[in-house]
């Protein structure tokens, strides 16, 4: 019996390093060498594990940086991720327990009376104790990698759960920058209705008295009042949307709205200029990326697991203890007891095709894994272009559009002069003014929607560049 285990031990030895899953590799995409979007781009060298700083800080705004702050200590979504970064920890440490011996200590006291009238008895009818102290060792000879595939897997799957935090923290601030400045857009459209009512109250005051001297019409009055009313209700139309994203800033840090307010103030300043960043950099900052990545070398592993189901498993086991029906000599050498076993081998031979389903089964979730880390290259890709182009194409628009102000304004002017001069009616006036409004709400909104596509370039590019 001691010759087959020892012969046991030392195939364990030889075999123990098989390992029936396939080898991983490290997905590549074919990238393009550069963006569509112009350049000129460098090369750029972080991991997904870098710091990459408060990207937030570049854009200058004081307030920003305070509710940025607030979200990462409070927010229910990231503190979530953070709980299944510690649960995916825990899992990891159990699937990798299997690569320890197991001990279990075994107390137990009995007492008991065997039968007196069975034949062949020896020394029946009497009443005796049992007292047993052992400790037991167990360890599953690894031989085709099941126990290792799945510690590697559960290692795998802990760190995508990091990498999938990263994500949630950069969902939750970016889209926290988005909301701020889209309220900022909204703070300054209110700010610039509400000037133009100021104007417009003017306007109408003066009307009111050229009509009552005999200068204007009275149908001058009235399109002055008309324009006055349409500009206010639009004012107040705007403060609906603003309560709303104040609203959602205040769940975003994890607040009731009613424990929340931010007071408007401008839209001033302009976003942080272009980054300078290639393709590759994507796979390497991204935690997306990085979190599907993980998952493939997790069902990789996983692939081991279930074909290690095809082999024997093979168990041994070691004893010892004391066992005495005398308390006083529970600790005496004459009571020690070992054993060396059970050397149980379970060879699996029928099981109505589960193991080569469950083969199969792991397979299927890789490629679909595979096809995910694709997907989400792709993904990551088109973000960034679709970033780039709208930074290229606001930017020139917003240009023009400075111009269309600025043409507006003059136009504006002209017509007040031609107004006061008695050569135009009022109408050429308000036309004017709505022009210039238009003009002025329009180049706000770019100017708004150009820091919220800064965002979105730096949350394509995984928080930084």
């Amino acid at each position: 019996m001691t010759k087959s285990i020892s012969i046991s031990i030392i195939c364990a030895v030889l075999f123990s390093g098989c390992n029936v899953a396939p080898k991983y590799n490290e997905p590549e995409s074919s990238l393009p060498a550069e963006f569509k979007t112009h350049g000129p781009w460098r090369t750029a060298k972080p991991s997904d594990t870098e710091a990459r700083g408060d990207w937030w800080r570049l854009f200058g705004d004081a307030k920003l940086s305070q509710l940025m702050t607030e979200a990462e200590a409070a927010s229910p979504t990231l503190e979530i991720a953070r709980q299944r970064v510690i649960e995916a920890r825990a899992q990891a440490r159990a699937n990798s327990s299997g690569l320890f011996p197991f001990a279990t200590m075994r107390n137990s006291a009995q007492r008991d009376r065997s039968t007196g009238t069975m034949a062949f008895q020896f020394a029946g009818g009497r009443t005796r104790n049992t007292l047993l102290n052992t400790l037991d060792f167990t360890y599953e000879l690894d031989f085709w990698g099941r126990v290792r595939n799945q510690s590697k897997a559960g290692k795998a799957r802990a760190d995508s759960a990091e990498a999938d935090v990263q994500n949630a923290r950069l969902g939750l601030l970016s889209e926290l920058a988005m909301n701020y400045y889209a309220l900022r857009v909204q703070d300054a459209q209110l700010a610039l209705l509400k000037r133009t009512v100021a104007v417009r109250q003017r306007t109408v005051d003066m009307a009111r008295k050229r009509f009552t001297q005999g200068d204007i019409a009275q149908i001058d009055v009235a399109q002055a009042e008309t324009d006055l009313a349409e500009t206010q209700a639009e004012a107040i139309g705007l403060e609906r949307p603003r309560a709303e994203l104040e609203h959602a800033i205040a769940l975003l840090l994890g607040k009731m709205p009613t424990e929340f307010n931010l007071p408007a103030e401008p839209l001033d300043g302009s976003p942080p200029s272009l980054p300078r960043s290639v393709p590759s950099s994507l796979l390497e900052r991204r935690p997306d990326i990085a979190s599907a990545e993980r998952q493939m070398a997790a069902l990789n592993a996983e692939i081991g697991v279930a074909r290690a189901a095809y082999f024997p498993t093979l168990t041994i086991g070691l004893r010892g203890g004391s066992q005495t029906s005398f308390y006083q000599l529970i600790d005496s050498s004459s009571s020690r007891i070992w054993g060396l076993g059970p050397a149980a081998i379970e060879w699996p031979l029928l099981r109505g095709g589960r193991v080569k389903s469950n083969s199969e089964a792991s397979k299927a979730r890789y490629e679909q894994g595979a096809a995910a880390y694709r997907q989400t290259v792709l993904t990551a890709m088109r973000d960034t272009e679709d970033s780039l182009s709208a930074l290229d194409v606001l930017r020139r628009q917003s240009a023009v559009q400075d111009v269309t102000v600025a043409s507006a304004t003059k136009a504006l002017e002209l017509a007040q002069k031609r107004y006061d001069s008695g050569l135009v009616a009022y109408y050429e006036v308000l036309d004017a003014q709505r022009t210039l409004l238009r003009a002025e709400r329009e180049c706000t909104k770019l100017k708004g929607e150009l820091f919220l596509a800064t965002v979105l370039l730096v949350k394509a590019l995984g928080g930084g560049w």
